[in-house]
């Protein structure tokens, strides 16, 4: 039996970490990162904090942080200008003085020309259906005035969303020395953007029709991503996935899945070939899906607290109608605690009232469950109390 003043709450950790157990498996990637997209919670980590290159899914941050912030441009139409499609030369590439955004003969590209008109949405899907490095330079130019401005813009959304090890020098990902982050820091900012609707779009789509424009004929580009099309990898899980590959990052890839009522994000970076990350990807979602919840119960609904309660004659029997109850999967080792609140209420208290709840929370104070406590017997006034207040 507990006793409790009204004010006061109990708190306990529900979890020992030596509970919970990651998932362990061998992958290829030298870094990656799994987490729960709701809670955050880290279900496989190998050497997740540490910094990398990302390639192309550069895209998703640049992505987001347009929707984010120019969502009211998404139908305004702009033009190629040369700065944004300029290609790095022979005679740049021995002065090693170039911007860190300009293109690359080979780099992967939405075939936009100089002087076309394009509308913001099909540059984004020029972005992340195609990976097309131009469309990022060129949707970051239009938005910003220059593609320097939009980094620095970019850089602090990325900091303020909590991704902390994060440097970007261009909106593309094509290799500069600095431009680094981490698995850890792509899962958040993936984790952030899978709150946008429209993100989710773009994220997804496996084609999309180039529209005509005063440059070009239509033109239906489909997707790369093996995760998203029929075929050997296919994954139908998948919410969302966007490849990247340069010789200094090689393979990097970072998906999303859902099953039942569980959504996952895995970063990757460094796989040593195309079909390595995607095997890696799909080992690792496996994993985690075939995980069985864990049902521990933690309060058996017959416990009494007993609280006191302003003008009571005497202590309130509180009762749960249920037995509280957490399930949780093995791999989430998220700090848990679970607390007690009572009502600012006075007597009388009937039988069957609500006087408290019992919450289940997660590190960041989010409330993963939530039950109420009920009197178990009526509680008049006491008498003084009740008479002094008919003189006050």
């Amino acid at each position: 039996m507990f006793n409790l003043t009204k004010k006061i709450a109990f708190l306990f950790s529900i979890f020992a970490t030596q509970l919970f157990a990651k998932i362990s498996c061998e992958i290829n990637a030298k870094n990656a990162i799994l987490i729960n997209a709701d809670s955050g919670a880290v279900l496989f980590e190998k050497n997740g904090y540490e910094k990398a290159y990302p390639a192309s899914v550069t895209k998703i941050s640049t992505t987001i942080f347009i929707l984010e912030n120019y969502s009211n441009k998404l139908d305004d139409s702009f033009i190629a200008s040369e700065t944004a499609l300029r290609k790095i030369n022979s005679d740049l590439k021995k002065t090693s003085k170039y911007p860190p955004y300009i293109l690359e003969n080979d780099g992967s590209s939405f075939d936009i020309v100089l002087s076309e008109d394009l509308k913001l949405w099909d540059l984004l899907h020029g972005v992340m259906v195609c990976s097309g490095n131009d469309a990022a330079n060129m949707a970051a130019e239009a938005l910003s005035g220059n593609i320097n401005t939009f980094m620095k813009d970019l850089n602090r959304f990325l900091q303020n969303i909590g991704c902390l090890s994060t440097n970007f020098l261009n909106p593309h990902g094509l290799h500069v020395e600095e431009h680094m982050t981490t698995t850890y820091d792509l899962a958040l900012m993936t984790r952030y953007a899978l709150n946008n609707p429209d993100f989710v779009k773009l994220f997804s789509c496996k084609y999309f029709l180039r529209p005509q424009t005063n440059k070009k004929q239509k033109k239906e580009l489909i997707t790369y991503n093996k995760l998203l099309k029929p075929g050997k990898y296919y994954y139908p899980h998948i919410i969302g996935s966007k490849t990247g590959y340069h010789s200094k990052a090689k393979y990097t890839l970072v998906s999303s899945a859902k099953k039942n009522d569980r959504t996952l994000i895995l970063a990757l970076m460094g796989s040593s070939s195309s079909e390595q990350r995607y095997e890696d990807t799909i080992k690792l979602l496996e994993l985690a899906f075939s995980e069985t919840q864990v049902t521990k119960k933690l309060i058996d609904k017959d416990k009494i607290f007993l609280a006191e309660f302003e003008g009571a004659a005497k202590n309130v029997k509180a009762k749960l109608n249920n037995d509280l109850e957490f399930s949780y999967y093995p791999s989430e080792e998220t700090p848990t605690t679970v607390s007690l609140v009572f009502e600012d209420i006075r007597a009388p208290i009937k039988k069957g009232q609500k006087v408290g709840k019992i919450l289940i929370k997660d590190q960041n104070d989010r409330v993963l469950k939530k039950e109420i406590l009920y009197s178990s017997e009526n509680v008049r006034k006491r008498l003084f109390y009740a008479l002094k207040k008919l003189f006050i």
